[in-house]
Formats: C-alpha cells, sequence, structure tokens
C-alpha cells in the first residue's frame, strides 16, 4: 500500500465521518522535530600498531541525525459505549528532502468501550500492568531526582517506546468490571487479559506465537482494608509454527493486601504481596524438559503525619533464587545492545584494532531510543552492575532478601520535596560461589523550589540525588564492588515562559564483580569476571570506571505542552578496561535542538 494512498484512506474516513456527525470525531496528536550533531574525542580513536599509538581511520568522528516525526491521532465515537481511535505516523529522517527517506506508517490501532454499562474493554495495541511481582515495566534508572535539561530527552525515548508509566505496551484484549454496593464492602473489581508476549515476524517459522494471559480479583472493603490475588501466564502455543523446537510455560500467582487506619491528620498501614512461580521449558532437541519452582514474600509497614506532609516506612523481603516472573523482571534497557551513536570503535593506545562496540553510557540510557527492549524476555537478561546491582530486575529480583526503609517531606508543589531510601539486602543463595553477595543501597534527593520560599513569581528550583551501592562477598571468590551515581540540576525562569536550564550527571564505580549469564533455561552459567582491581590473566582489568555528563541550555515553552529547546552535550567516559567489549577514554560533544508540539 504506497504512502499516499494510505494517508488519503486516513483523510478520507476522516472527513466522511466528521460530516456524518460532528460530535463523534477528534484528533489529538504530537509533532517533533529533532537534531543532533555529535563529535567523538579520545584515545578510543588510537590504535596500536607495532607498539606505536596511531590514528585509527576508521572509526566515525563526527555525526548529524535527527527527524521530523507527526503523529495524528484520530478517534471516532459513534456513541458512549464505543470508540476506535488511530495513531498515523509521518517521519522524514534528517537529511531527506521532497519526501525522500519518509515513512508512514500506523503507529497504534486500538478499539475500547462499554459493554451493558458494567464491563469495560480495550482491544488492539494496549497498556498493561498488574503488580511489581506479576506485571511491571520497572525503570531500573534512579532518576527521581533528575534534572530538566535531561528529563526532556528521557521523555522523547519513553514516548518512543511506549513506556507510560510501570505498563507494557501489548497488543491483545483486556477487559475489567467493577460491582459496587452499598453495605459491608465498597466494591469487587475483576480485570482479565490476553497479548502477546511481544513483536513477532509473521515469516518467522520456528518461534511459536507466545502470549501473557491473566487477571486479577480485588475486593475494597474501605479506605482502611483492601485484598487482591493476581494470576499471570506466560506460555508458547503449539501448532503455531510446523515444528515445535521447544516450548516455554511460566505461571504466578499473587495475593496483596493493605490495612490499616487514615484521617484528616495521620495514616498508618501494614501492605504486602506474596506468591509463587512455576517455570517449565521443554527443548526438543534433545528431549529436555526444566522445571523449577519458586516463592516470594514481601511485607511492610507506612506511616504518614499529613500536616508536615511526612512519610516513613520500613518493608522485608524474601524472594527465593528460582522465581520467574517475565513480566515484572524483563529489564527496560539492553546494556550490552548495540548505540545508535558512534556504534564501533577500534579500541585505545593498547589495542590492536580490533573493532569493538562501545557500550550503552549515560547519554545513551536518556537519549538513544534503539537501546530499549520492548519484548518481555523469558530469560533473566544480562546487566551490567555498575548501573544497578542491588535490584537489576526490579523489586521481583531472584534471590533476594532483607529490609528496606525509608522516608520523605514535602511536596513537589511547595518550598521542599525529599526523600531517603536504604537497602539492606543479600542473597538467599550463593551465585557462583557458596558464599553470598551482602548489598548495601542508599539513594535519595531533594527539590528545592527556591522561588516559593522568596515568593518570586517566576521558577527558580534546584534539585540534587545520590545512590550509592556496594556489594561484598567474603570467601574463596571475594567480591567489592562500589558504585554512586550523582544527580544535580538547575532551571531558572528568566522571563515569562523561558528557562535557563542545565544538570550534570556522574556515574562511577569501583572494585571487582561478575556478569551473571544464564542460558536457554533461565539457569545461572559460569560467571565472568566484569572488573578487577588485581591484574589477573584472562579477566576484564578496571583501576576505576567513571561517567560524566554535563548539559545546559534554553527551553521556551508555548503552552504547557509546546516547547522549543536546545542544548549543549558534554559526555566524558573514562575507563581502564582495554578490550574488545568497546569501555575506552572517549568525549562525546553534542548539539541537541528539538521542537515538540502535543495537542
Amino acid at each position: 500500500m504506497s504512502k499516499k494512498f494510505l494517508l488519503g484512506l486516513v483523510i478520507f474516513i476522516a472527513v466522511c465521518l466528521q460530516n456524518a456527525n460532528a460530535q463523534t470525531v477528534y484528533f489529538n496528536g504530537l509533532g517533533r522535530a529533532l537534531v543532533t550533531t555529535d563529535q567523538m574525542k579520545g584515545n578510543a580513536l588510537t590504535v596500536n600498531q607495532g607498539g606505536v599509538p596511531k590514528p585509527d581511520t576508521l572509526s566515525g568522528r563526527r555525526a548529524t541525525g535527527g527527524y521530523t516525526i507527526f503523529d495524528l491521532g484520530v478517534n471516532a465515537q459513534p456513541n458512549e459505549n464505543l470508540r476506535a481511535s488511530a495513531i498515523l505516523r509521518i517521519r522524514n529522517d534528517f537529511g531527506g528532502f521532497y519526501g525522500n527517506g519518509s515513512s508512514v506508517f500506523f503507529r497504534q490501532l486500538r478499539i475500547d468501550g462499554v459493554i451493558a454499562k458494567i464491563v469495560k474493554y480495550e482491544i488492539g495495541d494496549i497498556d498493561l500492568g498488574l503488580t511489581p511481582y506479576t506485571l511491571y515495566n520497572f525503570d531500573e534508572s534512579y532518576h527521581d531526582y533528575e534534572a530538566d535539561v535531561f528529563a526532556i530527552r528521557r521523555s522523547i525515548v519513553n514516548y518512543e517506546n511506549f513506556n507510560f508509566g510501570n505498563k507494557w505496551r501489548l497488543q491483545g484484549a483486556h477487559a475489567n468490571a467493577n460491582f459496587r454496593f452499598t453495605k459491608g464492602i465498597e466494591k469487587i473489581g475483576v480485570r482479565v487479559f490476553a497479548a502477546r508476549a511481544g513483536k513477532k515476524d509473521v515469516l518467522d517459522l520456528v518461534n511459536p506465537d507466545r502470549v501473557n494471559w491473566g487477571g486479577r480479583v480485588d475486593l475494597v472493603q474501605s479506605r482502611f482494608f483492601h485484598i487482591g490475588a493476581n494470576y499471570i501466564q506466560m506460555l508458547d502455543l503449539a501448532g503455531t509454527v510446523p515444528v515445535n523446537s521447544f516450548e516455554f510455560d511460566n505461571k504466578v500467582g499473587t495475593v496483596d493486601f493493605k490495612v490499616g487506619y487514615d484521617n484528616d491528620q495521620i495514616g498508618a498501614f501494614v501492605y504486602g504481596e506474596a506468591g509463587f512461580s512455576k517455570y517449565s521449558f521443554f527443548k526438543a532437541l534433545n528431549d529436555t524438559t526444566v522445571k523449577k519452582d519458586g516463592n516470594f514474600y514481601d511485607i511492610g509497614v507506612s506511616g504518614e503525619y499529613k500536616p508536615l506532609k511526612i512519610k516513613v516506612f520500613a518493608s522485608y523481603r524474601n524472594v527465593s533464587d528460582n522465581f520467574n516472573s517475565p513480566g515484572a523482571q524483563t529489564r527496560r534497557i539492553f546494556d550490552y545492545g548495540v548505540p545508535d551513536l558512534f556504534p564501533s570503535i577500534k579500541g585505545g593506545p593498547d589495542a590492536n584494532g580490533v573493532q569493538g562496540i562501545r557500550q550503552v553510557g549515560l547519554l545513551d540510557r536518556i537519549s538513544d531510543e534503539s537501546v530499549r527492549n520492548l519484548n518481555i524476555m523469558p530469560v533473566l537478561m544480562a546487566y551490567r552492575p555498575e548501573y544497578n546491582n542491588i535490584t537489576p530486575y526490579g523489586t521481583a529480583t531472584p534471590n533476594r532478601k532483607g529490609i528496606s526503609f525509608g522516608a520523605s517531606v514535602g511536596e513537589m508543589e511547595k518550598v521542599v520535596k525529599g526523600d531517603v531510601k536504604v537497602d539492606l539486602l543479600s542473597e538467599v543463595v550463593g551465585e557462583g560461589s557458596t558464599d553470598t553477595r551482602k548489598f548495601t543501597g542508599v539513594r535519595g534527593g531533594l527539590f528545592f523550589n527556591i522561588n516559593k520560599l522568596i515568593n518570586w513569581e517566576r521558577a527558580l528550583g534546584i534539585n540534587f540525588g545520590y545512590r550509592y551501592e556496594h556489594t561484598k562477598r567474603d570467601g574463596g571468590n571475594q567480591i567489592d564492588l562500589k558504585s554512586s551515581l550523582l544527580d544535580a540540576g538547575i532551571n531558572v525562569e528568566v522571563v515569562k515562559s523561558f528557562d535557563l536550564i542545565a544538570g550534570y550527571k556522574m556515574l562511577s564505580a569501583k572494585g571487582n564483580e561478575y556478569i551473571l549469564v544464564r542460558n536457554e533455561f533461565n539457569t545461572l552459567v559460569t560467571p565472568v569476571q566484569a572488573y578487577s582491581d588485581v591484574d589477573q590473566p584472562n579477566t576484564i582489568l578496571s583501576q576505576g570506571f567513571n561517567q560524566g555528563l554535563l548539559a545546559a541550555g534554553i527551553r521556551y515553552r508555548f503552552t504547557k505542552n509546546t516547547y522549543f529547546t536546545g542544548q549543549a552535550v558534554f559526555y566524558n567516559n573514562k575507563s581502564k578496561l582495554q578490550t574488545s567489549l568497546g569501555d575506552f577514554d572517549y568525549k562525546i560533544n553534542q548539539i541537541f535542538l528539538n521542537y515538540t508540539m502535543v495537542f
């Protein structure tokens, strides 16, 4: 189907519907123009030739890219019980003229409605989520106190990858109903859904269709007590390919609750979730079936003093090493993905010119759309421990036990908002050793709206965030890894709607740890040494790891959702790793321009 025909068809249908009934069709959408120009410097652009460092003449040093997109949302609602919606995307990559290099396609198709004024349903491209242990698209990057200059970049990547909160964008059907009562209980809610686990090529004749289905029943007695039951199953559909070379089946069932007291002054609650998982993987090649059973419980207490906006909490969790919940444990970012920007480099002055992949860093994690994962994965994905070693798979990370506690004060709309959280966890069983890792984590931050303190009519705010992690293991295979992430930013409204914005991030790590890799049966294979302060053969050597990201620029807000921003970005990666894995000393300087319009 040609682009012109597709676009004409959408416009024709919209016009016909609009003429039929002016009250049944409405439009929304987003337009964006984005351009970056980039330059790389550093010893990553040198190679070792005969013991002499020489310039690398093959790796790229400069790049310019970007695109213009327009997402047109067409919503047809013939009555209050039915609505059909579609988002048509028109995209033209930077460098395309007169339609050359442009594309037209549907970004979203959805039908939703109400049956008998009780059951609400959605069919098509839908967003699904349950609890942190069942179906939950967690974000492993700590950015609760991120500067606006970085939050703008992250919001673009989130939009492009359908990362709306902690829900997964899936293709399927979802229905829910609430039954309200006048006595005894407030309501009973019921939800059911079925959806693909991710994208699948229609020509794929090897991998069977994989689906997630499940639901939730929750009983709300009042604001003082509720209890819910959740179930989700991820499985391969036999018969969807000529030969079933493997079959996967994973079931998770949980119960969650919250009970306590609440009034205008104080609130105090006990809450928690507990459940089980059953994992099965069959491989026809060697007629092998692996089965694992897991379980967990997570119990906590919280308190709030509302006049001062003070909240405190403490919890204890125990998640077994065999607890498998793909919908809650799948990572959002490919730590070992290939970045779009300067993806391959030759290696540093001690390398011999073997082509290497530049690993995903701080800049890529907030700005690269291609390193995000859109599919729910049956196997725990490999991760880089310096970014998050305590809960790399979210709250549902298996093989963890221990306490977490913290406190918060204030609100974003007030003068100050701040919080702190402490994790004191350990492994349930040792991985790669009979000894277990111990984890200590501290994170927190502060938003300070100076303008509210001095009663200034324009915005003036600063933010500061910090995360510290320490992983330690004694015994024969000792581990001692420390990492820290610092965030700082400022936002100054110099004239109405015109802001000066700046921010700084720094990630540093030092010590030794292992990269934990799993096979197709989700079983841990031989760990690989990831960092070492000691010169050992056949290991990746590191005397320190540091990434710094500095950005400053302007933002003009035409409306709440329409703005222009221009930024200068300076990214510095320093590491003693000198291998084909691609961690070297290098710098990337970038100019970033973006205009976004939402209507």
